[in-house]
């Protein structure tokens, strides 16, 4: 694999198709949603050496790309990268563009690759990467959006986090007895403080409910050193969240989290059982609990649902399929399944249209500007421990489809399916 980075100022912006100069807010981003729909599967974390370098790290599958014989009759794939660094999805233009381009050998599919793009750039605070993964060999690219926070002194980017192999991880959630390490931008650093919490937080209220989060109490329930020169690695057995610091003044930090042991794959009946609350009453879940072989209960209130085993099965499929796709997208500080953004993807499905702006993602089932149209709109929480809390406006006008939704599942149907 080769690999070769540059970079070009603001007027080349104008080389980059695809991008127009609407803002990104006013354009249709429900592809970040319905996997089945886009070729590319990238996972990215960004990382902050210092003020002006930054490193966008992709973890991307070869296979995904298309190969091409060459003159020497191997066969090669061809990934360039267009990073648009701007302020957030309302601005019209980039501050600056880097480009950034990998091969790939065939001898590489199978295997996830990660990759890295280093890129000089001005300016503290918060902005937005815009990137494109462009096929070259298919002419083909789609885009993906990376928050960037640079500011104060122990932002999320300033930290790594890695297996004891040294392999970067990309995500935020850890096994119950995974080894990693932690390292901060500052290698003088040897000692972060953590901050441990171990919170019941309720499931989402419905849609035309009251909203039943309560103010945070910021009061963690122990605190400890890490040593982040431990070669043998961290261990955090205890489900919870774990907050690290170097400035126990500062609420902002580094945060990793320990869901179920399968997570964010739904397996155990106990998981099952949690979340199908959603269609169920409450009299109705309380026996289903009260029931001693959970795996009983779950299995008799969808073979109820389903009526044969076929059926059944299907059904079962679509909807925790749907749960789990919650938790890949939606956790924060909980499960995605229990976030608010969770309860309504796993009801009513994908949303036809998804418009985003810095404070506010808005969901549309149906065609927009319609009068038939159902409007989910959600505001972003300012949240120190993730940048995926997002809170939904709840209002009685949601009643009806609510329940018209939750009883097409109950009838055997899968709300709103199409894959």
């Amino acid at each position: 694999m080769r690999k070769n980075i540059y970079r070009i100022f603001f007027f080349s912006f104008v080389l980059v198709s695809c991008t127009g100069s609407r803002d990104i807010s006013t354009q249709n981003l429900a592809s970040l949603y319905r996997s089945p729909e886009v070729f590319f599967h990238p996972e990215f974390s960004l990382f902050h050496f210092n003020d002006s370098l930054s490193r966008l790290y992709l973890k991307v599958n070869p296979e995904e790309f298309l190969f091409v014989r060459r003159d020497d009759n191997h066969y090669k794939a061809n990934l360039k990268v267009t990073i648009l660094k701007t302020y957030s999805y309302e601005a019209n233009y980039p501050l600056d563009t880097f480009y950034c381009s990998f091969e790939f050998d065939m001898a590489e599919k199978g295997t996830a690759k990660t990759l890295s793009c280093d890129f000089n750039h001005q300016g503290v605070g918060s902005f937005l990467l815009r990137v494109f993964l462009n096929d070259e060999n298919k002419n083909y690219s789609e885009d993906f959006f990376v928050p960037m926070e640079n500011e104060g002194k122990q932002a999320r980017q300033f930290f790594h986090l890695k297996n004891l192999s040294g392999d970067l991880l990309f995500k935020n959630y850890l096994e119950e007895n995974e080894a990693v390490r932690i390292s901060y931008r500052d290698s003088l650093i040897k000692k972060l403080w953590c901050r441990y919490y171990n919170r019941e937080f309720p499931l989402a209220a419905p849609p035309f409910g009251f909203d039943s989060r309560q103010g945070f109490n910021y009061q963690s329930d122990s605190a400890f050193l890490v040593d982040l020169s431990d070669t043998s690695g961290l261990v955090f057995p205890k489900e919870g969240f774990y907050h690290f610091q170097i400035d126990t003044n500062i609420r902002e930090g580094f945060t990793l989290y320990r869901y179920g042991s399968t997570f964010p794959n739904v397996t155990s009946p106990i998981q099952m059982l949690e979340s199908v609350r959603y269609l169920t009453s409450k009299r109705e879940y309380e026996e289903m609990k009260a029931n001693p072989v959970t795996r009983n209960a779950v299995d008799a209130f969808w073979i109820s649902r389903g009526g044969n085993p076929e059926k059944t099965r299907m059904l079962i499929r679509k909807y925790y399929t749907r749960v789990q796709e919650a938790n890949s997208l939606f956790t924060s500080f909980v499960e995605g399944w229990r976030t608010d953004r969770g309860m309504i993807y796993i009801i009513f499905g994908p949303p036809n249209t998804v418009y985003r702006s810095s404070a506010t993602e808005t969901w549309i089932y149906g065609t927009p500007n319609s009068t038939l149209a159902l409007n989910f709109m959600f505001t972003r929480v300012n949240n120190p421990f993730s940048d995926n809390d997002l809170v939904l406006s709840r209002s009685p006008i949601y009643e009806s489809n609510w329940y018209r939704a939750v009883e097409t599942w109950r009838q055997g149907r899968a709300y709103n399916s199409i894959y």
